[in-house]
């Protein structure tokens, strides 16, 4: 439907907007702030962690408090 993501007013004030994908789909909903930071996480491709990993495989992450 579009060539990329896009946000558009869902109200006539102007003060909720609607986030859709490249399909016309609605990803979210919320101020102009959250849809350009949904937005931006779009485009960004951010991947889900991964289940597999272990806490130990990151000797660079240290926890706040020792058990």
């Amino acid at each position: 439907m579009y060539s990329s993501p896009i946000i558009l007013p869902l109200d006539w004030t102007g003060r909720i907007y609607v986030l859709e994908d490249e399909k016309g789909q609605v990803v979210g909903t919320g101020s102009r702030e959250v849809c350009e930071t949904l937005m931006y996480m779009m485009r960004a491709g951010l991947s889900p962690a991964n289940e597999n990993s272990s806490s130990n495989s990151r000797s660079n992450v240290r926890a706040a408090i020792t058990i």
